[in-house]
């Protein structure tokens, strides 16, 4: 069992399944009359307001395709049940009940909280470690992969993924870009078993141009900004379905919204 290799307690979640605590602001207890009207008193639907809401949330501007998915969950299946499979910074993601999930803020499916510079586990314990949509928002992404290598088994495997073209997006802070032969060189002493586009170049296309005409109408109005975000966002956002063919293709990586690794720690 995975936790059987973890270095001390958690506390903070239950080692045997995510945790599932819900709690206050103020860190009392939720009660049903604080998030339930009262009967009578509950207000008429505003569908206008829903109308509002929704064209106030368009779609991502990128579009991470199922051979994205695929490629993570071959790595996964090619492993035994017994096997040690790390998802650090996961978020809500469940990528498979034999997969142990990490992250600094806890959700729904979170098993453990821990710092990726700081995994709460013993040297060379895992087979797998996957870290997505990670290594941007750290302030020293050379010093979460040596982590990472600390804890793989010789021979295990480490999966990533890194933005090259991506517009500035904190969360909660943005530092780092990656081209595919600098997210190699980020990932070493490891060795490369496969590299390649993740987040295509349409992808690119969309996100970038709807921050540029959103900045540009706005002239730095924050309302202003987030409106436009929204109108644009709506109106672009049919471009990123390019990527389903235009990700294939190898030359694109010249202006690739992110990129992909796979890589093996020497025996």
């Amino acid at each position: 069992m995975i936790s059987a290799h973890l270095s001390e307690p958690t506390s903070e979640a239950d080692q045997s399944g995510p945790a599932r605590v819900v709690a206050g602001r103020d860190g009392g207890n939720v009660s049903s009359s604080s998030v339930v009207p009262p009967p009578g008193k509950r207000k008429a639907a505003n569908p206008f307001r829903f109308v509002w809401n929704l064209l106030a949330a368009p779609p991502v501007p990128f579009l991470i395709t199922k051979r994205s998915d695929a490629r993570v969950q071959s790595l996964i299946e090619s492993l035994g049940p017994e096997s040690v499979i790390l998802n650090v910074g996961a978020g809500g993601k469940v990528l498979g009940r034999n997969v142990f999930n990490l992250d600094i803020f806890p959700t729904g499916s979170t098993h453990a909280l821990a710092s990726v510079f700081t995994l709460p586990f013993a040297d060379g314990v895992a087979d797998l470690i996957i870290l997505q949509g990670v290594l941007e928002h750290v302030p020293n992404p050379r010093r979460a992969v040596a982590e990472i290598v600390r804890v793989l088994k010789p021979g295990a495997t480490f999966y990533t993924e890194m933005p090259f073209l991506e517009p500035y997006h904190e969360a909660p802070i943005d530092v780092s870009r990656c081209t595919r032969y600098g997210l190699t060189l980020l990932c070493a002493p490891l060795t490369e078993v496969d590299s390649g586009i993740h987040i295509g170049p349409a992808s690119t296309l969309t996100w970038i141009l709807r921050e540029f005409l959103a900045s540009l109408v706005s002239g730095g109005h924050p309302v202003v900004y987030r409106r436009a975000s929204s109108i644009f966002g709506w109106v672009l956002f049919p471009l990123r379905y390019l990527d389903h063919w235009l990700e294939r293709y190898d030359h694109f990586h010249r202006i690739a919204s992110s990129f992909y690794y796979v890589g093996r720690k020497d025996v």
